[in-house]
């Protein structure tokens, strides 16, 4: 079952506060936006742990992401569509992706956020191929979304080979989806 964001109540002169408004005026809202867990505002941080080939070519290729630091809504599964999340909670979203794929001078690359399949306004980077050096990318957009879309970390790359995303620590593919506002 979905979430909802808590609303901070308003009270009319003379009424007295008693602890069940208290609770759902200001403790709810405070435990929504500093909690931990299921009680805190959404977030969500994925990554892989191992490499993935990318064929060239200039359509967007869903990375996988099998492994989390956090998910507190449940919205990614490691194992089923294991490159999306889903939000769970509407709102704004603060939304980033990093990744690094094998050096080739030839061609382009492209990482990229999509919504629903789509690339999200402003989430999306590009550049030409390096020789001797992983090309590596972040991008970063805030979007609104709705219960149920589905956010993916994309790649795309024209080397006219595949190549492989890095799985290392600092520039493995990584997605995380801060709720930042309602």
């Amino acid at each position: 079952m979905a979430r909802i964001v808590p609303v901070v109540a308003t009270e009319t002169p003379g009424q007295f506060l008693t602890g069940a408004l208290w609770n759902a005026g200001v403790k709810a809202p405070a435990d929504f936006l500093m909690g931990s867990g299921s009680n805190g505002a959404p977030r969500f941080k994925g990554y892989a742990s191992t490499s993935q080939s990318i064929a060239s070519g200039t359509t967007d290729t869903p990375i996988t992401l099998d492994s989390e630091d956090y998910d507190s809504d449940n919205g990614h599964s490691p194992t089923v569509n294991s490159s999306r999340y889903t939000i769970q909670v509407a709102g704004t979203y603060a939304i980033s992706g990093t990744l690094a794929i094998a050096p080739s001078a030839t061609g382009n690359r492209k990482l990229g956020i999509n919504i629903n399949g789509v690339n999200a306004r402003g989430g999306v980077a590009q550049g030409s191929g390096i020789a001797t050096n992983s090309w590596c990318q972040s991008v970063y957009t805030e979007q609104f979304c709705n219960v149920g879309d589905y956010i993916e970390l994309v790649c795309w790359q024209s080397s006219g080979g595949a190549l492989t995303t890095s799985a290392t620590t600092g520039f493995g593919p990584m997605l995380t989806v801060h709720w930042i506002t309602g």
